[in-house]
């Protein structure tokens, strides 16, 4: 939950999501649901939905006033179990806070949130540390919140750094902590090595098989996974990560072809409609869940997905209407630098 602290005390209030360990074997089963192109496989008990991990179960039990607890054996995966259901219930559970989950970056720029928002690989990690790089100070990466009241904070969640981008962060590279450091090494590595593998991957066969084998092993190290700590270390940060910072400024990225890199002004409801779109797609295995849940139990209610977006693109809408928008198209990959650049003289 990097960058919030664990709190010794029970909130006041009950949270949105509890994670309960429990020990013992699994019940019995109705209904198991093998991977269907979403690599998860769950099981209906009569009541609730369980993710399956090899041998373990954890139900996925809701409440009726909204909440979620998952009751879990202590030695469950926690990784695809916040991946998969915890970041994105909390996220959902934001909507009924009167805040939207932003795909997004988000730094902060004399006192003001800039998120740094687009499509999944459209630049957004890229940009934001090279705003970094240049003074500003880090926020959050990937989901930021923020609330109708036009009030950003950090979502927790850790940032992917590609390799090929430390070139042009080089305070960043310099303050790598050892564990990544290693990795982004051994990247290195695997891609000279399978380089002229990779190359004969357009003749077709063989040749091309094997490519895609070693280009998938190059993508799974080729990025470094790094905690919000990391990055404010990195860059000597001291300020307080769970800051609330008042929205100032939307980059809202769009790839494009060719190699230039422009700016103009956005609009807020069609700004916000594209935010609650992503936002809802970046959710997939979420929503995916809820499917599997009805096809066990076709009785129960749908997930209600328009109307959960519409009041999401509300949020945002009411969030955007005092905010800088710029509209950015800039192909990728591109020197972030570049498109850093463009965002400040447009600032």
């Amino acid at each position: 939950m990097d960058p919030f602290p664990a709190a010794n005390a029970a909130p006041a209030d009950r949270p949105d999501v509890v994670l309960e360990w429990r020990d013992g074997p699994p019940g019995r089963f109705l209904d198991v649901h093998n991977p269907a192109r979403d690599g998860m496989t769950t099981a209906y008990d009569g009541q609730d939905l369980h993710l399956i991990s090899g041998d373990r179960s954890c139900a996925i039990v809701s409440s009726p006033d909204g909440g979620l607890t998952l009751r879990c054996p202590p030695a469950f995966p926690l990784a695809p179990l916040f991946r998969t259901v915890v970041r994105p219930a909390l996220q959902m559970a934001a909507i009924g806070h009167d805040t939207a989950a932003v795909h997004s970056a988000a730094v902060e720029i004399d006192g003001r949130a800039v998120l740094v928002a687009g499509w999944s690989e459209s630049g957004k990690t890229e940009t934001a540390l090279a705003l970094v790089e240049d003074g500003a100070g880090w926020l959050s990466d990937k989901w930021t919140l923020l609330g109708a009241d036009a009030q950003a904070s950090a979502f927790p969640v850790n940032v992917g750094v590609r390799r090929w981008v430390l070139a042009c962060l080089p305070r960043l590279a310099n303050g790598l902590p050892r564990p990544a450091r290693v990795q982004v090494a051994m990247a290195g590595a695997l891609a000279r090595a399978t380089r002229p593998v990779r190359r004969q991957g357009s003749r077709g066969g063989r040749p091309a098989a094997a490519a895609a084998v070693a280009e998938r092993a190059v993508s799974l190290v080729d990025r470094a996974a790094l905690r919000t700590s990391d990055i404010r270390a990195a860059y000597g940060q001291t300020d307080d990560p769970t800051r609330r910072l008042p929205l100032g400024t939307l980059v809202l990225l769009t790839t494009v072809p060719g190699s230039t890199v422009s700016v103009e002004t956005g609009e807020p409801g069609w700004s916000a409609a594209r935010l609650a779109l992503t936002g809802a797609y970046e959710r997939h295995d979420w929503l995916m869940l809820q499917d599997r849940l009805r096809y066990a139990d076709p009785s129960l209610a749908g997930d209600g997905r328009d109307r959960t977006s519409g009041a999401e693109r509300g949020i945002l809408e009411r969030a955007l209407a005092g905010a800088r928008i710029l509209h950015v198209r800039a192909p990728f990959p591109v020197d972030p630098r570049r498109v850093a650049a463009a965002v400040r003289e447009a600032m």
